[in-house]
């Protein structure tokens, strides 16, 4: 391995943590989605952390109905670190298709979901709540 891919893979592991940090601090004061606490509507990956949550109690069935995708993330993860190894047709293939499935998913979250994991309400973003504090003085 070259000195640019250590580089590469170097600096994938350390934004992975510094993610991992971030929505954990996050998190720790209640803002559990950054996306949804600023916009009001979740994300795609809404969900995620609570089925892999479930998943690590062995509740497979509870996993999928948070995040039906939640089992993805660390293999794009094990194939970004392996990018070099991989022919770069089937790489740009294998992230296309996980970005599509994403949004697949997320749209289809959007449209029929009836329960508090995927919303859609941009009355709810963080604008809004700040207008409703002051105009409740």
């Amino acid at each position: 391995m070259d000195n640019k891919q250590k580089k590469d893979r170097k600096e994938l592991i350390c934004a992975v943590t510094a993610v991992v940090i971030l929505y954990t601090a996050m998190e720790s004061i209640g803002i559990t989605c950054p996306i949804k606490f600023i916009t009001g509507i979740s994300c795609a990956g809404c969900g995620m952390s609570r089925a892999w949550l479930a998943f690590l109690r062995l509740d497979m069935a509870k996993a999928f109905e948070y995040h039906p995708l939640f089992w993805l993330p660390p293999i794009a993860v094990i194939v970004l670190l392996c990018k070099s190894k991989i022919n770069i047709k089937i790489y740009k293939i294998f992230i296309f298709t996980i970005i599509l499935m994403f949004a697949i998913v997320y749209i289809c979250r959007l449209i029929w979901s009836g329960d508090d994991i995927v919303v859609f309400e941009p009355q709810n973003n963080i604008l809004f709540r700040i207008i409703r504090v002051i105009n409740s003085k």
